[in-house]
């Protein structure tokens, strides 16, 4: 009886050991860390840092690329953690913002240029305004969503 209880406790050491080893084989096999996929390269931005003449100059079909993110009452400038910052662009530039929100539901907006992006839901989804600012001076960006305005979500978008 004692000899078959050995056996037994055996067999089942030897089994679970095998077991621990393929788990460990098959986690090893589909990590991230060994994918032969290169990940994309990361998007630059330019948020608030105007296009220079030269490039003005070079190619008048060239975009000021702007990445925000909201989340609670509050944007911000992908890689950077003010909220709410000025945006900075020069008069003539197009502009191209994409709003991505973390939190909540949300919009972009500035009424002087007739600029606003979809209003989106945290989960991934992005939205993308494309306009010219042709217009010099300081205007309101804001959030329109309920009264997300009044709670702060603003900011402002100079075009010097």
């Amino acid at each position: 009886m004692v000899s078959h209880f050995i056996q037994r406790s055996t067999q089942l050491r030897t089994l679970a050991t095998v077991s621990l080893g393929a788990m460990l084989f098959f986690t090893a096999a589909c990590s991230p860390q060994n994918s032969d996929v290169a990940a994309p390269p990361a998007e630059e931005t330019t948020a608030a840092e105007p296009a220079t003449e030269s490039e003005s100059a070079v190619d008048d079909e060239a975009v000021v690329a702007i990445a925000m993110t909201a989340e609670g009452r509050a944007f911000f400038l992908d890689g950077a953690g003010d909220s709410n910052p000025d945006i900075v662009v020069q008069q003539g530039d197009t502009v191209a913002l994409t709003l991505c929100v973390t939190g909540g539901t949300h919009d972009w907006v500035v009424d002087e240029f007739d600029a606003a992006t979809e209003v989106i839901s945290a989960g991934g989804d992005c939205s993308t305004v494309e306009f010219v600012a042709d217009q010099a001076g300081e205007f309101d960006y804001y959030c329109s969503v309920g009264n997300h305005r009044a709670e702060g979500m603003a900011g402002r978008f100079i075009v010097e």
